[in-house]
This record gives structure tokens, C-alpha cells and sequence, in this order.
């Protein structure tokens, strides 16, 4: 447990924390306040039996101690219904003051029970101790709060003991206990306000790992949605041709054209079980673990398998600065970046269209743009862009479906890197994406 004996909660939670604690004190002042109150009618009642002025010392003392307890007992009862007529939000001050009024009287009114028992109070200061202890463990005070009180109540004190006829020897011993007291008050009470605040973060931890469990929760749902809806129509294409080749005679091209479709129904089934399996993958996966890499030859290297895989269907070019750019990769995770970034502009462009990989450096950061010349991204979906399972996931222009998390993922891989991920073009003729990467000093 952290603890917060001369410090007060940082500055980014104390409003919120003031937020949490603020009941916990308007509970504890009606319970303090009424209690007191109970007990002070029945002894200023029980005084018209028993005559108590007559059997002891210090009588008259009691009597104003528990006046005072009845006067702020009432006090508070009244204030505290008048201010429950008032909105909640309007309130808060005015309850801060009302608790630490009433904890000044009371440490006082216990003080001045001690000072009843033989008109001196370091010959009994257990109420004194007694009023400093409740208040300590019953109130969250803030710093200069705590600060505020104990000081009113020593000058208080003081200025009681210098009003009793006492020796100077009695008067330093007197103010040598009040001073102990208020040590062993201030640090009681800077106890209970640490174990409260580390409370406080415990509860909002909990929170935010409830809002994790939410959100992951949803995530399931939709994946099991995607699987449920879009894995459903190629399946579901598959059955039927499969029953029709099983149950009627087709001719051989007849034949060939259902097995082309029935392949073009895998592969577009394979393709939304790869970006659900990517998703898993990334989630479990952990930091990435970048090397200086020139990315110079990395897309020599990326070109060349590209192109192997594009046939001649697009014309793919890569533009590189004459300077050298160096950054710290992690090949496998960037790699799997650009993948997804030209095999969208694959899909959404079409055959012999063309393919734009740039590379430059400014300053110290090095970026990289991947452009094509296909359908554009409609106006709607750019805001969606990047969230995962988005409405701006759609089918490419042969057909091909997508759960809409190749970008989301393809983002957080390259902050994985320092780097941004920025939609810069997406007009109706051709796409451009822009990554940003700080240089590798």
C-alpha cells in the first residue's frame, strides 16, 4: 500500500477521488453527529434527577460539553435536510465545510470533557483522545484539510490552558501532551486517508478490467456474428453445388464452371478465417522486437515476391529515396503491414491497374506510401477505416469478402513500431496509405 503522509492524491484523480470519498464522510458525520446527539439529551435530561453539580468536580464543564454536543448535533441535522433540498452537484462545498465545522467541535467539546475531570487535562486526556482518534478513523481528510483542523484545535488548546490557573511546569507538560496527540492524530488519520485512496485505485482498476472483460465479451460476439454471417453464404454456396454435381448429370463444362465456384467459395471462406486467426494471432502475440533494418532492401526484397504473385494482373513499382533509410523493424510484423496494405490495393483495383510503393525521408522520420489507381474508399467509410469489424469492411471487386480487420490490425502493428498508419488519398480514383516511422540514429 502506498502511503500519502505529506502528499495529498496526484492531481489527475483528486477530483475523482474527492468524488468517492465525499459520501463516505456525509455518512459519517449524520452517524457522529446523531449519536452524540442521543447521548447528550438523555445526560441533560438525566441532570434534572440526579443533581450532578453537587456529587462532583468539573460538573459545569460536562454541562457545556454536552450543550455543545446538543447545539451541533441539531445544527448539523438542520443544515444537513436544508442542503438535501438543494441539486446533488451544487452541494459538495458546502458539505466539506459542514463535516470539518463539526469535527472542530467535537475534538474541542471532547477536549473540554477531558479538562472537566480535575480542571486539568494532562491529568485525564482520554476523551481529548478519544474525539481525535474517532475523527481520524471516521473522516478522509485531504492534507491541508488535516492541517487546518489540527492546527485549530493545539491554538484552542493552548488558549484553554492559558486561561487555568496552573504552574508553568503543568503548563508545558500540558502542551507537551496535546502535542503528542496531535502527532498521533495526524498520522492516523493520514493512514486511513492512504488505505482509502489506495481503495479508490483498486475499485478503478477493477473498473477498467470489468471494461476490458466488456469489451473482449463484444468482440466475441461479433466474431461469432462474422463466423455465423459471412461464413454461411460460401458454405451454403458449396452444399448446393455440391448436391447439384451428386444429383444431376452435368455436362463437363457444366462441371468445371461449379468447381470454379465451389474454389472461389474456399478461398473466399480461407480468407475470412486467415483475418479471424491474424486478430487471435496478434492478441496473444507480445512487443515487438525491432532491429536496424534498411528498409531499402526490405522492399527490394518485398517487390520481388509481389510481383511473382501479381503474374502481370498489376503494375506494381517501387520509388525509393536516393538517401539510405534506416529504422528499427520488426520484419515479420511490419512485413505483414505492407502484405496487408498491397493486397487491398490488389483487391480494389482493377487488372492492369496501378500499384505505387514510395519511399522517402524527412528530417528524422521516414515515410512510406503505398497508392493505387483502383475505386477509391468511399466518403462514408473513411471514419470506420481502422476500427475492427467496421462497415467499412466490403467485398473486393472479384468477390472477395473480408471481416474488416486487415487495417485495424495493420495499425496497431506499426504504433507497435513508433510509427503512425494514415489514410492520406481516398478519393474515387485510387487509394493512398501513408506510414510514418522515426529514423534509426
Amino acid at each position: 500500500m502506498n502511503l500519502y503522509f505529506y502528499r495529498s492524491a496526484p492531481q489527475a484523480n483528486s477530483q475523482d477521488f474527492h468524488q468517492y470519498y465525499l459520501p463516505h464522510n456525509i455518512r459519517a458525520v449524520r452517524l457522529l453527529s446523531r449519536v452524540w446527539l442521543v447521548i447528550a439529551i438523555l445526560v441533560l435530561a438525566s441532570n434534572y434527577v440526579v443533581d450532578f453539580g453537587h456529587r462532583f468536580q468539573g460538573a459545569a464543564f460536562y454541562q457545556v460539553a454536552y450543550t455543545l454536543f446538543l447545539t451541533a448535533g441539531l445544527s448539523v441535522y438542520l443544515f444537513d435536510r436544508w442542503l438535501r433540498t438543494k441539486p446533488a452537484e451544487r452541494v459538495s462545498t458546502s458539505y466539506r465545510y459542514l463535516y470539518l465545522a463539526y469535527a472542530f467541535v467535537f475534538a474541542v467539546t471532547c477536549l473540554l470533557m477531558s479538562v472537566a475531570v480535575q480542571g486539568s487535562p494532562i491529568n485525564n486526556m482520554t476523551m481529548y483522545l478519544l474525539g481525535l482518534s474517532l475523527i481520524a478513523v471516521l473522516f478522509v481528510l485531504e492534507l491541508k484539510e488535516l492541517l487546518l483542523l489540527a492546527t485549530a484545535v493545539e491554538l484552542t488548546f493552548a488558549g484553554g490552558v492559558m486561561l487555568l490557573d496552573l504552574p508553568v511546569e503543568r503548563i508545558i507538560m500540558n502542551h507537551t501532551g496535546s502535542l503528542f496527540l496531535i502527532l498521533f492524530f495526524y498520522f492516523i488519520s493520514r493512514l486511513n486517508y492512504s488505505f482509502r485512496y489506495n481503495h479508490f485505485l483498486q475499485l478503478r482498476l477493477i473498473e477498467q478490467k470489468n471494461a476490458e472483460l466488456e469489451q473482449l465479451s463484444k468482440a466475441k460476439t461479433q466474431i461469432l456474428g462474422v463466423v455465423a454471417h459471412d461464413l454461411r453464404t460460401p458454405f451454403a454456396n458449396i452444399e448446393m453445388m455440391a448436391s447439384m454435381l451428386i444429383r444431376k448429370p452435368l455436362s463437363p463444362e457444366q462441371q468445371a464452371r461449379f468447381f470454379e465456384l465451389i474454389l472461389k467459395s474456399c478461398q473466399s471462406s480461407k480468407g475470412i478465417i486467415n483475418e479471424l486467426l491474424e486478430m487471435a494471432r496478434y492478441d496473444q502475440e507480445g512487443a515487438c522486437a525491432p532491429e536496424p533494418t534498411k528498409l531499402d532492401e526490405f522492399l527490394d526484397h518485398l517487390e520481388l515476391e509481389w510481383q511473382l504473385q501479381l503474374k502481370g494482373t498489376r503494375q506494381l513499382q517501387v520509388q525509393k529515396d536516393q538517401e539510405e533509410c534506416w529504422v528499427n523493424l520488426d520484419a515479420e510484423k511490419f512485413r505483414r503491414v505492407l502484405d496487408n496494405l498491397l493486397s487491398n490495393a490488389v483487391k480494389f483495383t482493377q487488372e492492369q491497374g496501378n500499384i505505387m510503393v514510395r519511399l522517402m525521408r524527412q528530417d528524422s522520420t521516414i515515410k512510406l506510401e503505398v497508392s493505387d489507381n483502383g475505386i477509391g474508399i468511399p466518403e462514408a467509410m473513411r471514419p470506420h477505416l481502422f476500427e475492427p469489424f467496421s462497415r467499412a469492411g466490403r467485398k473486393g471487386l472479384r468477390g472477395e469478402q473480408t471481416v474488416g480487420l486487415g487495417l485495424s490490425i495493420a495499425r496497431k502493428l506499426v504504433e507497435m513500431h513508433q510509427g503512425t498508419l494514415e489514410l492520406r488519398h481516398g478519393q474515387e480514383q485510387g487509394t493512398t496509405f501513408r506510414i510514418s516511422l522515426p529514423a534509426f540514429k
